[in-house]
């Protein structure tokens, strides 16, 4: 492709690094201010031209806005890398697809605290574990604003 870029004079700019930030829930965006200090001072660190995308939503929900923003920068083939502090913060299911999906338009995906191989057993609970919890913040959360608006 950079061959015929080269020869047609489309000068396609694919140097854009995406910084990828993302927390759960508003009481945690002092959280989401260290992960984006410490993602930006490694992007920094290797001179790349970035652009910060944050996120406060669950790694559950596939309709976070900078996700959707993420994903368009991609297909539009403007980012040659994404760079995350750990691979929950992309998703928490799929993230198998979303790696294939970025190599098909070239982006690598960075990971920067890769975490060490987990065994079968406990991936199976923590994502149980992650499932239960994001159901029952809806569930009470639901509740919670239905008490709000009736009184």
């Amino acid at each position: 492709m950079s061959e015929i870029e080269r020869l047609t004079g489309d000068k396609n700019e694919k140097g854009l690094t995406i910084a990828y930030c993302r927390v759960s829930t508003k009481k945690q965006e002092e959280n989401l201010e260290r992960q984006v200090g410490r993602v930006l001072e490694r992007c920094s660190k290797e001179g790349w031209n970035t652009e910060l995308v944050k996120d406060i939503g669950s790694g559950l929900n596939e309709n976070r806005k900078g996700f959707k923003k993420l994903l368009k920068m991609v297909s539009d083939g403007k980012v040659q890398r994404i760079v995350v502090e750990y691979k929950d913060r992309l998703m928490r299911f799929g993230l198998d697809t979303f790696l294939s999906y970025c190599s098909g338009f070239g982006t690598e995906v960075m990971i920067l605290q890769d975490q060490k191989e987990k065994v079968f057993e406990e991936e199976l609970a923590e994502d149980m574990v992650a499932l239960v919890t994001s159901y029952s913040a809806r569930l009470y959360g639901r509740r919670g604003g239905r008490k709000r608006h009736a009184q």
